[in-house]
């Protein structure tokens, strides 16, 4: 928004100076022809020129000069030269009047540009007014003592004046308007590429999340692996320190297993477990429990002497589970148990 802004009163400002040149430099000839008409033949007539075109080059001057001011300063100095101006030729030489005045115009125009908007309504009404007035005070017919040379040129010169200053706006406004729409252009495409780069990203981030998700669950089954061996027999093997969190994970996998399926023997092989707490042991039993809910035994295999000294001395009873030396008279028992339930 603020850049937005800032270009628009840069080119309100490129406006007023080109309109405050052109009119400067139409002053300035007229200024130069009536001063050599005034050499040859000295007059009221070329010493009120004289003044008026002079007054028109220092106003467009200070306007130029007054760039780097607010707006509406830059305007006024310019805009006041032209009231007095209007004023002159309407009092002094009343020929011109209809032909001036519609260079009131301009300054409604400057003001328009100064985004200022009682300054613009004050200056349209108060240009407005002073029009009419010249128009309707003026002599309808009036013996003109302007020679025709000049009095052909000051008409010319303030119709050519009028059309430049209005073309001057147009032109920058049209610019304006061409150049806001490539930016709003250019902006909509950079609003496209980045939305497209936000997809992108959305779908990138979206693939991670989905691959790491996959690795999450291949670390836990890595982690808590529990294997089908044999015909209705599952094997969990337990590596590393079983804390609370990976019991419950374990029950939470085993059970998942039993269910699938429909398993009669499920051996926990606790050859690589460090320690286990009371904590954990009451897990394994609660773990025996829920298994045996769904119908099958709980065989644990591979208890240590190290890890059977902490059981006894935490007064932890294993209840129901069945234990065995080893993987391989754990597989054994459970070999006999899904025979013996097959036979039955």
């Amino acid at each position: 928004m603020t850049s937005s802004r800032t270009y628009l009163e840069q080119l309100h400002r490129r406006i007023v100076t080109t309109v405050a040149l052109w009119t400067g430099g139409i002053a300035l000839l007229t200024f130069v022809l009536t001063l050599a008409f005034y050499v040859f033949s000295p007059g009221f007539f070329a010493i009120i020129v004289l003044g008026i075109t002079f007054s028109c080059v220092v106003g467009a001057g200070l306007t130029v000069w007054l760039r780097e001011r607010p707006l509406w300063q830059m305007v006024l100095p310019f805009a006041l030269c032209i009231v007095v101006n209007e004023i002159i030729v309407a009092v002094w030489l009343p020929e011109l009047r209809l032909t001036v005045a519609p260079f009131l115009v301009v300054v409604v125009l400057l003001a328009s540009l100064s985004n200022q908007r009682l300054f613009t309504i004050a200056a349209t009404l108060f240009c407005t007014f002073l029009a009419v007035l010249i128009v309707i005070t003026g002599p309808l017919e009036t013996a003109s003592n302007i020679p025709p040379f000049f009095l052909r040129y000051f008409h010319a010169s303030n119709v050519a004046a009028l059309i430049i200053a209005v073309w001057a706006v147009a032109d920058r406004m049209g610019i304006a308007q061409f150049t806001a729409l490539r930016i709003a252009d250019q902006r909509a495409a950079d609003a496209e590429t980045a939305l497209q780069a936000a997809e992108s990203a959305r779908q990138e981030i979206e693939h991670r999340a989905a691959e790491q998700q996959r690795l999450l669950e291949l670390v836990k089954t890595l982690e808590l692996p529990v294997l089908v061996v044999d015909d209705q027999v599952l094997l969990a093997p337990l590596v590393g320190n079983l804390d609370s969190w990976r019991a419950g994970a374990l029950r939470r996998r085993i059970l998942e297993m039993v269910a699938e399926h429909r398993a009669q023997v499920v051996i926990l092989d606790v050859t690589g477990i460090t320690v286990i707490d009371t904590e954990v042991a009451r897990a394994l039993i609660d773990t025996a429990v829920a298994i045996r809910l769904l119908g099958a035994h709980t065989v644990v295999s591979g208890i240590r002497a190290a890890v059977a000294q902490t059981l006894i001395g935490l007064n932890t009873s294993l209840g129901e589970i069945i234990t065995v030396a080893d993987l391989g008279a754990a597989l054994a028992y459970a070999r006999r148990e899904v025979a013996t339930a097959s036979r039955a």
